[in-house]
């Protein structure tokens, strides 16, 4: 095994979470955590299907498609990550709000994100957001 091959074994399994947010047409939220680092990724559920359960989303690279699809299908509303000192970087694209509630909900998913992160990481944030 090589220097790179052995680095990369050793490197701890990140730890997976898929969450649904804020109500029928809020946002699933899948989660690549280690214990110090939490990737985020976010997809809009843009409707819901025949069976209530199952959410639409907006096809990757088609947004105006929307259909029942596993979210790797999706187009994401916004990725980045979230690190245990509680810098982050979220790219947010350039997502069409219309509204009051659509801000309203935007401004709850980064209140989500920034304390979710630190939960799953098993950390205590530097700063609390506070409401």
């Amino acid at each position: 095994m090589n220097t790179t091959e052995t680095a990369i074994a050793q490197m701890p399994e990140k730890r997976i979470t898929i969450e649904d947010i804020l109500g029928d047409f809020g946002f699933r939220v899948r989660w690549s955590v280690l214990d110090y680092w939490a990737d985020v990724e976010v997809f809009e559920i843009a409707g819901r299907g025949v069976d209530p359960d199952c959410p639409l989303f907006a096809l990757k690279g088609k947004p105006n498609e929307i259909l029942e699809i596993e979210i790797d299908d999706a187009e994401p509303y916004l990725e980045g990550f979230v690190k245990w000192d509680g810098c982050a970087e979220l790219n947010q694209g350039q997502p069409h709000w219309c509204g009051p509630e659509v801000y309203k909900n935007h401004i709850e998913l980064l209140k989500y994100i920034y304390r979710r992160a630190f939960e799953l990481m098993g950390r205590e944030p530097e700063e609390k957001w506070e409401d």
